[in-house]
């Protein structure tokens, strides 16, 4: 799930304007936000990237060379997520 930085920053400025919208940020503190969420969405994208990785190479050593179910992916990311107190 490579999510590009302009992708992240997109999503960072559509939720800071929303939360401008509803007069939760004022627009002085709009970049100071922009900057915030764009790092925390980066910090979670790469979590949730590593989750993922983990999980194919348990999955690779239980299943061998077949490609593992998106069912099989899910179940092991959980497994990841929790061993890791993340929740996805």
């Amino acid at each position: 799930m490579a999510t590009s930085i302009r992708q992240i920053e997109f999503l960072a400025r559509s939720i800071v304007n929303r939360l401008e919208d509803r007069g939760l940020v004022e627009f002085g503190d709009a970049e100071i936000g922009i900057d915030v969420v764009t790092r925390t969405l980066e910090e979670n994208f790469a979590a949730y990237d590593a989750i993922e990785a983990e999980a194919r190479i348990r999955l690779a050593k239980t299943i061998g060379t077949r490609e593992p179910s998106e069912n099989e992916v899910l179940e092991a990311m959980r497994k990841v997520a929790v061993e890791r107190n993340v929740t996805l």
